[in-house]
């Protein structure tokens, strides 16, 4: 699965590569039209990558219902949006205080980064925890 998805990742930022070039060459007339290209690419990998990805987990069973896995990431998921609204609320105050620099383009990727981060670092501590069985220790304190 992996493999699937970084050739879908490589061939699609090798096109949306493509296609900025061709904005930039083909200056006001084309931009419009390259730069929504683009747009749509992008939602299509993001789509294209879900589908693989639902496919796998289809095949291998690992998020069907009462899963270990399931609830491992449910619950990562859980506590990873409150992080979320707090890394989302500082970064949007530093992007209306900053206006339109580079600094505002910095602290949005960068908190999308930290989101991303945030769920992996409590889904890992989650599925350490339940396979460890500490999880079974306080349910029975």
């Amino acid at each position: 699965m992996k493999k699937q998805i970084a050739g879908i990742l490589v061939v699609g930022i090798a096109a949306m590569a493509a296609l900025l070039a061709w904005a930039n060459a083909a200056g006001p007339t084309g931009e419009l039209l390259a730069r929504i290209s683009v747009a749509v690419l992008f939602v299509g990998l993001l789509v294209c990558v879900q589908l693989v990805k639902r496919a796998h987990q289809e095949r291998t069973l690992a998020y069907t219902e009462g899963s270990v896995e399931k609830d491992v990431a449910l619950k990562a998921q859980s506590a990873a949006y409150i992080d979320a609204l707090v890394i989302m609320v500082l970064a949007l105050s530093v992007v209306a205080i900053s206006g339109s620099s580079p600094l505002a383009l910095v602290v949005i990727v960068s908190a999308i980064a930290l989101l991303v981060i945030s769920f992996w670092v409590r889904y890992s501590v989650e599925k350490r925890r339940v396979l460890t069985g500490a999880g079974d220790e306080e349910s029975h304190s």
